[in-house]
């Protein structure tokens, strides 16, 4: 079956149609007739020929001079990094001579263009030079993996002062909550599960191509050398963490401080687990657990959604001799405002997938405690969950506009959590997610099955839903799970999967009729887009979140039998590939928009072959109207006229009638870097998702060159983004300079790192056969002949090894008790300032009033009774 066509766009701007259309001729137009479309390949012939002429002579040039600068950058003779052309004197010269022979053609102004003259930047291919690489020994050179690791420097909170953050805790404070029912007419009221929820699994199909027997011993030397230099790679980064934020969520690899965007759980040390067991980094996975036995999932930035906190006595009176009134209590903090979805994908997912890869059974202990927690986002009518929410209240939640990508990520994690415990509560909170999204929103859609990336899940059956509908953001892991739990759930042996390879293929079939793009604004770059279907607007743009699609459609073009996706999927990761190699720095940009058919006359500038600058003419009063009519000139709001391309001011007439002037010699050049955009976010995060289909493509074909285009990305990466404190983000990787946007998010752990290194691995390590990833491409076993840990990655410690110490289970890590030390030293300090003689009052920070920064908890004195002598004879009592 073939797929449905789908639009063509970005025919490259003629300079000259306009005027033969609107003026009936011009003195080029006997030249034009000579460029028919047998000229135009015949002129596209030439250009190539240039163009490698140009490439194999400076590549000659500088095979006797490339080496490692001062900087221990690898570059040519010239400069250039990695193979990318650096302009020189002497190629300019010898462009220049390159006119002799070439056809011009006579413009409307009298000047002369050149059609077929080489552009000056190199469009870049779709496979990389790799002799033109330096090795990977070139690579962290530095580091010797056998000696390298240290432990981590540890901001030890002292047990000495544990009473300053932990107490007995104190009587419930009241919250007056009125009791709530959900309608009658609520969906999970009416719904139920289906009766076999946890049928036998069979294997499914077979996806990953065979690939044994087929590399010869100098491959097989090469990419384990490649591995090794990523090994290398993150082992400078997870030291840097483990030197400057240890505990931490995060480290700022720049200024090497620490970060806690996720909840100061230690996002980098969860998320990175199965990671540090795919890479036999065995010790360090072990240093890890002791932190995930002691997260305190009850504090949340400091702040405790489950208990409230009572004041400890003055440290200078016996216990008999203290005050009633001294022992004041705090509420709960309840504006928490827990944050489900990356909770989920990086936490949950994260120790689900150690549990699986190591059979550690301390990961499947704690990821059933974190799931009681995510259970509360789901107290909905539609039963659909909120992406943000105060685990401790029993409220009904009310759910406004909500993203696609929250409500519909989570059902790999909770159906193979259901899978491992036998509990099916796992299993019907995300059922019956997909099952609402299916009956009461799809229905609604303006593109079914599509739904928007924003919606109101509430709304009348009858309310169309329109938007933006898209696969990257807000969207992408929506779309992704429908194929992956179809697989983990058992494909086609089970009835329930069938639901999910529906929505996947309706999906799949909408999309490629409204957001699939074929884009030929690049010369001979015939690229893919998966863009935006804007409320009815086409977007050809390609970002970098959507850059999974390659993988998610290779996935299902091998479990479904769809060819045309396996060609599409290919396609869209090539695209995705080529615009890293279009930037300066080797990296590919947050997201681009491509200039199209209906903005071709702007995608292209004039350049002066005399000043290499853009070449404006001085258009004739006719002319200047012909310019602002076809929109390359516009008006400003004080009525001057601009060129629209660089915003330089227009005029007209300003050749005299009569006078002659010298032509100006000029050619085309495609605007934008990468080349062919319209608009750029270069921001650049160490996203995994173009690395991820990459390597999906190579499991999925066998083909290398996959695996030469990972490598590209991966030199270039390290080259650009390495800093002394870890794997920097950039702010502009469109631009020569690099300036370094100073954090390093887990995911460069959990994905980024973990792709580029099983890309060039045995290809039994994950084997594409018997695991799903989930969007944070933590490994889930989907064959059931297989258990947790029985791929052997993990060896447990000696009772004699300091790891085999786990601590206190909840009671809180290192890094959380600082950060809950800091949140309530301002609330003691009030509460002592009103019980030792200061006012009392309602106000903040009054024993009335709730403790500032509490969430308007609240002491009261003599609240609690006196607290038992033992509790302050018995240190060890106190853990929470």
């Amino acid at each position: 079956m073939s797929p449905p066509p789908r639009i063509k766009l970005g025919q490259g701007y003629d300079p000259e149609a306009a005027s033969s259309q609107s003026r009936g001729g011009s003195p080029s137009r006997m030249v034009r007739r000579l460029l028919s479309r047998r000229g135009k390949w015949v002129g596209a012939a030439v250009i190539m020929g240039a163009m490698v002429f140009y490439l194999s002579d400076w590549r000659r040039e500088a095979s006797g001079g490339d080496g490692v600068n001062s900087e221990g950058v690898w570059v040519d003779e010239n400069g250039g990094i990695f193979g990318r052309p650096t302009p020189t004197g002497k190629g300019k010269a010898k462009a220049m001579l390159e006119l002799e022979g070439l056809d011009y053609i006579v413009d409307r102004y009298g000047d002369h263009f050149y059609p077929t003259y080489p552009n000056s930047t190199s469009i870049p291919s779709f496979d990389p030079d790799i002799s033109l690489l330096p090795p990977p020994s070139a690579l962290f050179p530095e580091i010797d993996l056998t000696t390298f690791f240290r432990p981590p420097k540890l901001h030890a909170y002292p047990d000495s002062k544990l009473r300053e953050v932990i107490s007995p805790h104190p009587a419930p404070i009241g919250e007056n909550l009125p009791k709530q029912e959900f309608p009658q007419s609520a969906f999970v009221l009416s719904w139920s599960g289906p009766e076999e929820w946890n049928r036998t699994r069979k294997q499914g199909k077979r996806v990953q191509h065979v690939l044994e027997g087929q590399e010869d011993a100098a491959w097989k030397a090469i990419r384990g050398e490649r591995a090794e230099a990523v090994k290398r790679g993150f082992a400078h980064a997870w030291q840097a963490y483990k030197d400057h934020a240890w505990g931490h969520d995060e480290v700022r690899p720049v200024t090497k401080q620490s970060s806690d965007p996720f909840n100061n759980w230690g996002a980098s040390i969860v998320d990175t687990l199965d990671t540090l067991l795919l890479l036999g980094f065995n010790d360090e996975y072990n240093l890890c657990r002791p932190h995930v036995n002691q997260l305190n999932f009850d504090w949340v930035s400091g702040k405790d959604w489950a208990h409230g906190y009572t004041l400890p006595p003055k440290p200078d009176l016996p216990h008999d001799e203290d005050p009633l009134e001294d022992q004041v209590s705090v509420g709960r903090d309840r504006n928490v405002g827990l944050g489900i979805f990356e909770t989920a994908i990086r936490y949950l997912g994260g120790l689900l997938g150690a549990h699986d890869l190591s059979g550690d059974a301390l990961m499947l202990e704690r990821a059933v405690d974190l799931a009681h927690i995510i259970k509360t986002a789901y107290n909905t009518q539609s039963g659909l969950p909120s992406n943000r929410v105060d685990p401790g209240s029993e409220l009904k939640l009310m759910l406004g506009t909500i993203s696609l990508a929250e409500v519909g990520t989570m059902t790999l994690e909770l159906f193979r959590l259901a899978q491992l415990t036998g509990d099916r509560q796992w299993h019907d909170l995300a059922q019956r997610t997909i099952d609402y999204l299916d009956a009461r929103v799809i229905p609604r859609s303006a593109q079914k099955p599509l739904i928007p990336l924003w919606f109101q899940p509430d709304a009348s059956i009858d309310t169309v839903m329109s938007g933006t509908f898209a696969w990257g953001g807000l969207a992408d892991s929506y779309y992704e799970y429908l194929i992956k739990a179809y697989r983990l759930l058992g494909g086609p042996s089970s009835p329930q999967a069938e639901q999910y390879k529906r929505l996947y293929e309706g999906s799949v079939d909408a999309s490629r009729k409204i957001i699939f793009w074929d884009l030929d604004i690049v010369p001979g770059r015939d690229l893919l887009a998966i863009g935006k279907w804007d409320n009815g607007r086409p977007v050809p743009e390609i970002e970098h979140l959507t850059c999974f699609a390659g993988a998610m459609l290779g996935l299902g073009a091998k479990l479904l039998d769809r060819p045309e996706d396996m060609d599409d999927a290919e396609a869209f990761t090539e695209s995705c590939y080529w615009l890293s190699a279009a930037t300066p720095s080797g990296l590919q940009p947050e997201s681009v928009e491509f200039y199209d058919s209906t903005n071709a006359a702007l995608a292209y500038e004039n350049i002066s072959l005399a000043t290499g600058e853009t070449y404006h003419p001085a258009p004739s009063k006719v002319d200047f109207d012909l310019e602002v009519e076809e929109g390359r000139a516009s008006k400003d709001g004080n009525g001057i006229y601009h060129w629209a391309d660089d915003w330089s001011t227009l005029g007209h007439e300003a050749i005299p009638v009569g006078q002659v002037k010298e032509p100006e010699k000029y050619y085309q050049k495609l605007k934008g870097v990468p080349i062919g955009t319209r608009t750029v976010n270069g921001r650049g995060i160490n996203r995994p998702e173009t690395i991820e289909s990459i390597f999906y493509m190579y499991r999925l074909t066998g083909d290398r060159k996959w695996q030469d285009r990972g490598w590209k990305m991966f030199v270039s990466w390290m080259t650009a983004a390495k800093v002394d404190g870890g794997i920097s983000s950039i702010h502009d990787v469109t631009k020569e300079k690099i300036l370094y946007g100073d954090n390093m998010e887990s995911f460069t752990f959990a994905e980024t790192f973990k792709y580029h290194y099983l890309l060039h691995a045995d290809t039994d390590l994950l084997n594409l056969d018997d695991y799903v990833l989930n969007t944070e491409a933590h490994p889930l076993i989907s064959n059931p002949t297989h258990s947790p840990g029985h791929s052997k990655l993990w060896t447990p410690p000696p009772p004699s090894s300091p790891h085999a110490d786990l601590g206190v289970r909840a009671q809180g890590t290192h890094a959380q008790k600082w950060a809950r030390h800091a949140h309530l030293e301002p609330i003691k300090a009030n509460l002592r300032h009103h019980i030792d003689g200061g006012t009392t009052g309602s106000g903040p920070g009054s024993p009335a009033g709730g403790g500032k920064g509490m969430g308007g908890g609240g002491g009261r004195p003599g609240l609690l009774p006196q607290l038992p002598k033992e509790f302050y004879q018995r240190p060890d009592l106190v853990t929470g």
